[in-house]
């Protein structure tokens, strides 16, 4: 199934929104890390995407985010995994008084 270029846009688009609400979440500003979809150029063709947050110092955590909630903007059914990464980078910048 094809989806038309603008749905996809606009479906990365609300995940970017999603993923910079969590961040701020956990005391980050945009400027403290980069949102990279599957190596460095987003594909629309895959089932599944790989979204690593990328900190500034050199840190990241990698989440797998399913194509179809990607594209129905169902962020819930990826919150856990870029909760949990956002969590862990936040505790490594405690625990090393960043």
């Amino acid at each position: 199934m094809s989806i038309p270029e603008r749905e996809v846009e606009n479906a990365v688009r609300h995940a970017v929104q999603f993923i910079r609400a969590l961040g701020i979440r956990y005391g980050f500003r945009r400027r403290d890390y980069s949102i990279i979809w599957d190596g460095g150029a987003f594909v629309a063709s895959r089932e599944v995407h790989q979204l690593q947050i990328l900190v500034r110092d050199g840190r990241s955590f990698t989440a797998p985010i399913g194509d179809a909630a990607l594209v129905r903007q169902d962020s819930w059914k990826y919150l856990r995994e870029i909760d949990a990464g956002f969590g862990s980078l936040a505790r490594r910048t405690e625990l090393r008084g960043v």
